[in-house]
């Protein structure tokens, strides 16, 4: 008879990996606060940097993509864990180096995807060639940052984002005050991920060691599903936010303030897919039993945690990004909103199961599923029948509640192959 999961192993399951949200969560945190004082600066630069973080996203794409096959490949094979790491390294510069060079050469022409008066488009792409310096710099932060993660020592991880956001945030105000705004903004962030980089690869202990072409193969295998997956969803949000637009400023406004809350507490729980990925691939690795119940009521009880979450953090978060749409606009939508955090979690939980069984081609098919076949074509339809943000606070959720049931559908009918 299959031993039961019992609630207190639940219990310590979100114990475990309760210090992986609390540095996102720090981060996020730090970052929401540098974002302010951004914005503090006036109408162009709240501009130039929505602009610019829009292009972040895609810029950091490969990156991202990299250090999450890196930490799947690591979390299931820690004796080569010096070549694992060395291999991801190499991938991580080089990758960073070839898009810095493409990025600062064409950082003028890159500009020409938004409409934006000269001023503005003259300081976006002075950052965007900050950003190519950047970019490398930032990228050697993701292997030890893993190697952090996968020891379980979170809290090293902590103290280097909190050190280098300080910096960051000193470097702002400082920035303001002496009136280089935007560009000594930018300036700030590269030497705080200079200070994070260099903290995170002493923290770590990490030393070169010789890379092995084997895992440098591996890794880019799991690498190109989960680049799929990201460019799958840059795609589709980009139809999303032209959707949007098309309801007029007000709608847009409302419906800007409503995404940018709940992709900050997404942000938050990319710390609880970590955590449940280190823990799965520690249970695969000591075969424990019955590990699909406990799967299953991680999976309850995370949906029952992140409903609790969303009224204690939503109107912090509002007054802190939100304020220029009155809370009383935001409010009768941005519970409809919730439901993408709260289906964001039940995915997390299954993506962290499949991550762990080093399967990522579900996960490349549930961008396909999620995205094309349910997010564009609903998107369409609000935008012909001229629904406006009612659709718009229920697309996302929608599209996230079917990507997540596509996963536990998918995890049932390949129950009998796990553990391999």
């Amino acid at each position: 008879m299959k031993k039961k999961i019992t609630f207190k192993e639940i219990i310590k399951t979100f114990i475990f990996v309760l210090p992986y949200i609390l540095v996102e969560f720090t981060n996020t945190l730090l970052v929401t606060i540098d974002k302010s004082i951004s914005n503090s600066i006036g109408k162009t630069a709240i501009i130039v940097f929505s602009s610019f973080f829009t292009l972040n996203w895609a810029i950091n794409t490969i990156q991202a993509c990299v250090s999450s096959a890196h930490t799947i490949c690591l979390a299931r094979d820690k004796q080569n864990a010096k070549q694992i790491n060395n291999s991801a390294m190499f991938i991580e510069i080089l990758s960073s180096v070839i898009i810095s060079i493409i990025l600062f050469t064409f950082s003028k022409q890159i500009t020409y995807v938004y409409n934006l008066e000269n001023n503005a488009r003259e300081i976006l792409s002075i950052i965007l060639k900050l950003k190519a310096i950047q970019l490398p710099i930032h990228s050697i932060g993701y292997v030890p940052k893993n190697i952090l993660k996968i020891d379980t020592k979170t809290n090293k991880i902590w103290i280097a984002t909190v050190i280098s956001s300080l910096v960051n945030i000193f470097g702002d105000f400082l920035s303001v005050k002496l009136g280089y705004n935007e560009i000594g903004i930018y300036i700030a962030t590269i030497i705080s991920s200079l200070i994070n980089s260099i903290l995170l690869l002493i923290l770590s202990k990490y030393k070169l060691f010789k890379m092995s072409f084997d895992y440098i193969k591996q890794i880019l295998y799991f690498a190109k599903d989960l680049i799929f997956n990201k460019l799958i969803q840059r795609i589709v949000n980009i139809y999303y936010t032209h959707v949007a637009s098309s309801f007029g400023t007000s709608i847009y406004a409302i419906h800007c303030v409503c995404g940018t809350i709940i992709d900050t507490l997404c942000e938050i729980i990319e710390g609880y897919y970590s955590g449940l990925l280190v823990e799965y691939s520690n249970d695969i690795e000591n075969k424990k039993e019955n590990l699909l119940n406990k799967v299953d009521n991680i999976e309850l009880y995370g949906i029952i945690f992140a409903t609790l979450f969303i009224p204690v953090f939503i109107y912090p978060l509002w007054f802190a990004l939100g304020k220029s749409v009155p809370w009383n606009k935001c409010n009768p939508y941005i519970w409809l909103y919730s439901i993408e955090f709260i289906a964001t979690v039940a995915g997390c939980n299954y993506r962290a199961y499949l991550s762990a069984n080093k399967n990522t081609k579900a996960i490349r098919m549930m961008a396909f599923i999620g995205g094309l076949c349910v997010r564009v074509p609903l998107c369409y339809i609000i935008y012909k029948l001229n629904i406006g943000i009612i659709g718009l606070s229920v697309v996302c959720g929608i599209d996230r509640t079917v990507r997540a049931l596509y996963l536990r559908l998918y995890i049932k009918s390949k129950k009998k192959i796990l553990f391999t």
